[in-house]
């Protein structure tokens, strides 16, 4: 009885060990999309195979979308964690494979773009410098999706490797392009219309988290997802790409237009989760409106972090100190005489960094705005109990 008993135990423990391992392994992407083209568009739009389609002469290559999280060691030990990212880029471009970097010590996170020529078997990315010394970083990436995938990193005379993680999470990724193509040939010839055809294109990137590890369960149990959209969470799974192509006979229904929302981790521990949503919103004119939201969460509860439940930004000192920071990054060209705080901020080992679009201080459309505030600035109005007594202790 005893010995049956053992080897039922024995198969249960194997058992689950195997589903964790699974579990951790390499999650391969999704196939693509079904992708919808309507007929009789006159040859507009159509596919060349099932993963190539052509607009109006222009060829998209669809992709299956991803996050990937990997995490090692390099220079002095020092810990590094990549998220790399397969997602569509802006102004009607193609998928990129991004990465987001963080090196225990740094200030910030670096940000890199993996590209590949023909004639490699890898992919490659740079970073100009990673340290006060200036030093670059060179990046390889080879394998891609395959339970082998791993990324070489140069630093000077020496390399690394890092490999996807199998302590942070993994994640399920669904994406959809609604394509329209305005016909205004006809109005064009008329002159009604200043050009023959014009682009609208809508895409949303979603994801799923799963847990790897313990420690990260409660993101898959409590947050779930990485968008916090109740339209996405909702349909996402029954997306489709959409090409199609509508008739335009003025001005006023021939506007080019793009709206793209992505979302994608950027920075973990065991304290602390960081989500970047990054927004794009083209409705003609000389450029779009670029904005990225970030959102911080406690590992422990899934919980989102709200800047007033960790600093004590009522107090007077704190507000002078932050708007002489503020003032002292935009060089005194702000346009507001009283500077509003941001709720848009990040937490990271060695700080927290405030970002705010120029518009919103000087009005200007130049990109995000990083503010870098360490922990011994804010060592004086840390709330007690809080996810920064790990970072605020040290």
């Amino acid at each position: 009885m005893r010995k049956n008993i053992l080897c039922l135990l024995i198969v249960v423990i194997i058992s689950c060990q195997s589903k964790n391992d699974e579990k951790k392994s390499v999650i391969v992407p999704k196939p693509l999309s079904e992708i919808k083209i309507e007929k009789n568009n006159d040859s507009l739009i159509y596919k060349i195979d099932e993963n190539t389609v052509v607009i109006d002469q222009d060829t998209l290559k669809l992709e299956s979308p991803f996050i990937y999280s990997f995490e090692g060691k390099i220079n002095d030990n020092k810990k590094i964690q990549l998220h790399l990212s397969n997602q569509l880029e802006i102004e009607y471009g193609g998928y990129s494979k991004t990465a987001t970097v963080y090196i225990d010590g740094a200030e910030d996170i670096f940000s890199c773009y993996f590209t590949k020529d023909n004639k490699q078997d890898y992919y490659t990315a740079n970073i100009d410098s990673i340290d006060d010394n200036k030093t670059a970083c060179k990046l390889k990436l080879y394998k891609l999706s395959t339970e082998q995938m791993y990324i070489e990193i140069s630093l000077g005379k020496k390399s690394y490797k890092i490999y996807p993680s199998k302590i942070f999470p993994a994640y399920k990724c669904f994406d959809e392009i609604d394509y329209t193509l305005f016909d205004s040939r006809e109005a064009f010839k008329k002159e009604e219309a200043p050009k023959e055809f014009t682009p609208s294109r809508d895409y949303n990137f979603f994801a799923e988290i799963l847990s790897n590890d313990t420690g990260f369960e409660m993101l898959e149990t409590k947050l779930k997802y990485l968008n916090t959209d109740s339209e996405s969470i909702k349909n996402y799974k029954k997306w489709k790409h959409s090409f199609k192509v509508a008739k335009s006979k003025n001005d006023d229904g021939n506007y080019s237009s793009e709206n793209l929302i992505v979302v994608s981790p950027v920075f973990i521990d065991s304290n602390v989760f960081v989500v970047s949503n990054f927004s794009y919103n083209y409705m003609g004119g000389a450029h779009g409106f670029v904005h990225t939201v970030y959102d911080n969460y406690d590992v422990k509860t899934g919980t989102k972090i709200a800047i007033p439940s960790i600093i004590n930004t009522k107090d007077k000192n704190f507000i002078a100190l932050y708007e002489n920071e503020i003032k002292a990054y935009f060089a005194n060209e702000i346009l507001e005489d009283k500077i509003v705080m941001t709720d848009n901020f990040y937490i990271l080992p060695t700080g927290i960094i405030f970002s705010y679009t120029p518009n919103e201080l000087i009005g200007l459309e130049t990109g995000a705005m990083n503010i870098f505030f360490s922990y011994e600035e804010l060592k004086p109005f840390i709330l007690k109990n809080t996810i920064l007594d790990t970072y605020n202790s040290n």
